[in-house]
């Protein structure tokens, strides 16, 4: 099959982290025997966009001059039209221009998937109208904001319409979306799967090299992802402070310079390292003792879903620590270890946690982390996208 990708956040190049779980899924597919076309927005710099065999990127110019587009990519859109108020003048231009483009790609295509509700879903329902089957991807910020916009029911209502299936990374999203919609859309068809991961194919490496690279001599904990307030960085710098405990953070973005500064100031030994990639990041998570999560609900009712960072981590068999959120509850719930799971905002009680892991035996750090590759393994991507491929079938 051929088919169309809508996102609004795609790779721009190999050490791109913004929408990577977009590019696994089309990875995945292509390793299943389909090609793939995606529509993403042009980015303000010009730079010659990343190649990926049996993946072709369309990227859709939204405004002019380029510099002003400005909406998508950085800190991701969210934090963008918290932090630069031109970011809001591209949402109008990028919603047309991307309808436009895929009405006119839509013929060519044997199934479309959307990644991002607005507008993304919204375009491929139009596009396609209902000629070739269309998956809606919603994702947290999806369901967040469209609980808060007027006319929430009749848009949720034109998404379901326009989908043949929708796509949750969690069921709690699932239930707070089905609360939006209309009675006569309520039996849409659904499914919940977090979005995929790449299991390790080899057993671990020795650890020994990537702690020495990194200067690790004590217990390390590792955190991945954007550095952005809904992260919740800040509560695990303060919990580490004192401690006989490296933090490791890898990644990037708007509070890089606001949490150095509190590492600074509260003594605590935290390596900044930026965004790693690849055999970079696999050595990474082979050299740490621990993962850390500790993302927040932000004071606009905003939370994240299930990032693909915990599954990296579970995959490699390095134990978790978790703030207690819907997606990753419903992912760890059943896990043998309490301390898996932590309150978000509290960094006494990750203080704590941090203790009692520290605490636990070789072996019982050992069966940690194989109780996390086994939970995991079932989000292998193969696993993922032949049940997604089972929805446009």
């Amino acid at each position: 099959m051929r088919i169309g990708f809508l996102t609004t956040s795609f790779p721009r190049h190999e050490r791109d982290i913004a929408g990577i779980f977009v590019l696994g899924f089309a990875r995945a597919l292509v390793a299943a025997g389909h090609r793939v076309e995606v529509l993403a927005p042009e980015p303000k710099e010009r730079v010659d966009l990343a190649r990926w065999p049996g993946v072709e990127v369309r990227p859709i110019p939204y405004l002019r001059p380029r510099a002003l587009q400005r909406t998508f990519y950085g800190a991701g859109v969210p934090d963008n039209l918290v932090n630069d108020p031109l970011a809001w003048l591209g949402l109008g231009p990028f919603s047309a221009a991307l309808a436009a483009v895929a009405r006119s790609c839509a013929g060519s295509w044997d199934a479309v998937f959307s990644h991002w509700a607005l507008p993304c879903a919204l375009a491929a329902g139009w596009a396609s109208a209902r000629r070739i089957p269309h998956v809606a991807v919603l994702h947290s910020a999806d369901v967040h904001l469209l609980g808060r916009l007027p006319g929430r029911r009749q848009l949720a209502g034109q998404i379901a319409a326009g989908a043949r299936a929708l796509w949750f990374v969690n069921d709690e999203q699932r239930c707070s979306f089905r609360r939006l919609l209309p009675e006569r859309h309520a039996g849409a068809r659904t499914l919940v799967c977090p979005m995929g991961v790449e299991l390790p194919t080899s057993a671990p490496a020795d650890r020994e090299p990537g702690r020495r690279r990194h200067g690790l001599t004590r217990f390390s904990v590792l955190c991945l992802g954007r550095l952005v307030p809904i992260k919740g960085l800040d509560v695990l710098i303060r919990a580490c402070a004192g401690m006989d405990v490296t933090l490791v953070i890898a990644g990037d973005g708007p509070e890089r310079p606001r949490l150095i500064r509190l590492a600074h100031a509260m003594h605590a030994d935290v390596r900044f390292v930026g965004p790693v990639f690849g055999a970079e990041k696999t050595e990474l998570l082979r050299a740490v003792d621990a993962f850390a999560l500790p993302s927040r609900q932000l004071a606009n009712g905003r939370s994240e879903g299930l990032p693909t960072s915990l599954l990296e981590a579970l995959a490699h068999e390095v134990p978790v620590l978790v703030s207690y959120s819907t997606g990753t509850a419903e992912l760890l719930g059943p896990a043998p270890f309490a301390q898996c799971l932590v309150e978000a905002n509290d960094a006494m009680a990750w203080r704590a946690t941090l203790h009692g892991l520290r605490a636990l035996s070789a072996d019982e750090l050992a069966a940690h982390g194989r109780w996390g590759r086994a939970a995991v393994a079932p989000y292998a991507w193969p696993n993922v996208a032949a049940r997604a491929l089972s929805l446009v079938s």
